[in-house]
């Protein structure tokens, strides 16, 4: 089988690239074919044939110019749609199987798989590892740091909570960005 690893990080960085790697080394023992789909970054460690990668994100630094344009990529991004079409194409993977794909690689690939397998006419499958509570919080923990306590507002899709509570760095701004993302 073909599988594909997405993850916006392809180089250590916590638990959720140990466990990609790790998953990736045992489907590789078990006779799969593993590839990765990512950002490029200096420590990048795995890859794919077509080397195609997202341009590296990096929200805490950089001109200012290029970080007033984040909030809009965070939310969909067509660099990483064009990006993994070239990976699908090139690979043909059985599986594509998502990992952290917030904010950089954004959920604008999973239509890009969609429209890719509709027009090859594959049953590639789509499987999602959720390693946080992104799904159902933009802050991604539940709970409000502002307020040090557990929040649950958000969860059944309310995430306007989000930007009422300033739950992304105590950040208005911020906030409606995490919550316009988990409305997409």
């Amino acid at each position: 089988m073909k599988i594909l690893m997405v993850n916006k990080f392809l180089h250590p960085v916590g638990g959720t690239e140990t466990y990609i790697f790790k998953l990736g080394d045992y489907l590789k023992q078990q006779g799969h074919e593993v590839q990765y789909f990512g950002m490029e970054h200096e420590g990048r460690i795995v890859g794919n044939e077509a080397e195609a990668y997202t341009a590296d994100m990096d929200f805490h630094g950089g001109p200012r110019l290029v970080k007033l344009i984040y909030p809009l990529k965070t939310i969909y991004s067509f660099d990483a749609r064009k990006k993994i079409r070239r990976v699908l194409d090139s690979m043909q993977p059985d599986v594509v199987h998502l990992n952290n794909i917030n904010y950089q690689l954004t959920p604008a690939i999973i239509l890009e798989v969609v429209r890719w397998r509709k027009a090859a006419g594959r049953a590639c499958r789509i499987i999602l590892t959720a390693h946080d509570y992104n799904l159902i919080c933009p802050n991604h923990m539940l709970n409000n740091p502002n307020t040090g306590k557990n929040c649950e507002l958000c969860i059944g899709g309310h995430f306007i909570n989000c930007a009422k509570g300033k739950c992304i760095h105590g950040s208005r701004a911020k906030s409606i960005v995490g919550m316009a993302e988990g409305y997409y």
